[in-house]
């Protein structure tokens, strides 16, 4: 009952919500952006990387969004891992997958050639994504661990742990965990038992364990892309104010959130910011930040199901008549800074009312705040004018998608942050070709991956199940129950040929059971690398006196000096391939 007058309460703000801001807002159709996207968090070797399928290849750049039409690629030396909420996909040598269209309620995914290793750690997420493969779709029921090979004339369907539903030409199919399938382009399928694990398979492994975050998923949803780094690299607390909070524990020493790193003009959000730290991923694209007895904190906010994705939750300095001098003489300059807790997020991309809302209610509880800042209202803000958070370059670096590292980096005085104007608006910072790069620099075209050509290995159980070919296709039937191990041979295609029950996991469990013939990841204990471990002796600090930051205690944080000025921030799925 109680879920029900929040869900009313909900819409009932949602109604007030879009009766009350501009009417501009509401006359035009606004085409909101997802609120859940992709990541790519790793790369080794050869990795490139395409916005999208017709569009030419760049060099990956770690930490780029990913939204629907982006194409991975890897080399003959290359291997990534990308991760979309708390599943995580991995991509072999000479592979190449398409994520056909990261939605707020389906991801797909199109893997058009070599080794795909799968690990869904929720089983709520399980069931938003399919998989498509040269020869069927593959529908996830439960949480779990899976392998999928593209070769030259079959795909071949492993499951470690979990469970899967088969479509293709031959039917409708299950494949339980310690089983793998052998799909043919004809429709037939064959099953046998799981595999010893390979190089490919331990990798895996080492990237699950290298990725646990226990201690995240207690204060984060796993909706939240990018947590999974946050546990290896920063501690978490609890303040009277912000609730959880999150530190790094390695910066510099003239570090400020968005500042080390570049931007990218990234559809359909716009200036996108692209951390430079391995684990500047989700501090930058939700939650706020906040200075606490001298170091930065980020504030998540409260814990919600769905977090909405943001480009960069950050105010904007500066317009076409703004120079700032710099090193080598003065030029037109842009400036940003981060948002602080109960600061509005206003975006410069198209939106409706309900997404305003949305992206903002878990940190500005206070609807009228948000109304106000949508309707265009001068707001106030806690770091516009403040040198230890505001960041200044030449206009023209980030317009050209240039990244900004130490030596770019010039301190501004708060003189010069007082008296800069507030943005104009994005017009007078159209993006270059450079910025719209993944890598900034000159392209580097790869052939694109071939399908393997692999020699069939003897099964030790070879039931075949072949279609004829002047049986058509069958439509879809509901799934029967798995038997024992049997070879069947089915009066319909959509027969259940598999030789085990699904598993029983609750909806809402997390994976981490290990792999049936895999090697054992662990989720639940991080087996940190010699390099995380050296990291945390040496930087290891007492944990700051929260009690510090007790002048943040207000609805909305006053700068020492207010200024005035808007603040703001920085497609659809593509159609199923024809069967």
């Amino acid at each position: 009952m109680t879920n029900l007058y929040r869900l009313i309460g909900s819409l009932l703000l949602a109604q007030v919500l879009s009766l009350s801001l501009p009417l501009a807002a509401q006359t035009e159709p606004a085409a909101d952006p997802p609120g859940r996207v992709g990541r790519l968090g790793h790369i080794e070797g050869e990795v490139t990387f395409r916005p999208q399928p017709d569009e030419a290849p760049d060099p990956a750049t770690r930490n780029w969004p990913l939204s629907s039409g982006a194409v991975l690629e890897t080399g003959a030396d290359g291997r990534a891992e990308a991760w979309i909420d708390s599943t995580a996909v991995r991509l072999d040598e000479d592979s190449q997958l398409e994520f056909a269209a990261i939605g707020d309620h389906q991801v797909l995914l199109d893997l058009n050639a070599g080794r795909l290793g799968l690990s869904i750690m929720d089983a709520e997420q399980a069931t938003d994504l399919r998989l498509r493969l040269p020869e069927g779709q593959i529908l996830f029921d439960a949480a779990g661990r899976y392998r999928f090979d593209v070769l030259a004339d079959r795909s071949e369907l492993t499951v470690f742990a979990g469970h899967i539903r088969i479509e293709h030409d031959g039917g409708s199919s299950q494949l339980a965990a310690g089983k793998r399938a052998t799909l043919f382009a004809d429709g037939s399928l064959r099953v046998d038992t799981a595999g010893q694990p390979d190089a490919f398979d331990h990798w895996v492994a080492e990237r699950e364990n290298a990725s646990v975050a226990n201690t995240a998923r207690q204060h984060v949803s796993p909706y939240m892309t990018g947590y999974q780094d946050l546990d290896a690299h920063g501690d978490w607390s609890s303040h009277a104010d912000y609730g959880a909070i999150w530190m790094p524990r390695a910066v510099a020493s003239d570090w400020a959130p968005y500042r080390f790193g570049r931007w990218a003009w990234i559809s359909p959000w716009g200036w996108t910011w692209i951390d430079a730290a391995p684990w500047g991923f989700a501090p930058f694209h939700y939650g706020r930040w906040v200075m606490l007895g001298g170091r930065w904190a980020w504030a998540p906010g409260k814990r919600t199901v769905r977090p909405v994705y943001a480009p960069a939750l950050v105010g904007w300095l500066g317009n076409p008549g703004w120079s700032v001098s710099f090193g080598f003489g003065t030029a037109p300059a842009v400036g940003w800074f981060p948002l602080a807790p109960r600061e509005v997020f206003v975006p410069r991309y198209r939106y409706s009312p309900v997404y305003i809302w949305r992206i903002n209610i878990i940190h500005v509880r206070d609807v009228k705040v948000i109304e106000h800042a949508a309707r265009g209202g001068p707001p106030r803000f806690a770091y516009r004018d403040n040198p230890r958070a505001a960041t200044v370059v030449p206009a023209r670096q980030l317009r050209e998608g240039r990244p900004i590292g130490g030596r770019d980096f010039q301190p501004v005085e708060r003189r010069d942050l007082e008296g800069a104007p507030a943005s104009a608006g994005r017009d007078w910072l159209a993006p270059t070709a450079g910025a719209r790069q993944p890598w900034p620099g000159s392209r580097q075209a790869w052939p694109a991956p071939q399908r393997e050509a692999r020699d069939m290995p003897r099964p030790d159980v070879a039931p075949v199940f072949r279609r004829p070919a002047a049986v058509p296709t069958q439509p879809q039937r509901p799934m029967q129950r798995p038997r024992e191990e049997q070879i069947l041979r089915p009066a319909a295609p959509s027969s259940n040929p598999f030789g085990a029950s699904a598993p029983n996991v609750r909806r809402g469990d997390v994976f981490s059971r290990p792999a049936t013939g895999m090697p054992n990841a662990t989720p639940s204990r991080a087996l940190p690398t010699p390099e995380i471990r050296r990291e945390s002796r040496e930087i290891m600090r007492p944990a700051p006196r929260l009690s510090e930051g007790q002048n943040f205690r207000r609805a909305e944080p006053a700068a020492p000096r207010p200024s005035r000025g808007p603040g703001a921030g920085g497609d659809g799925p593509r159609s199923a391939r024809g069967r």
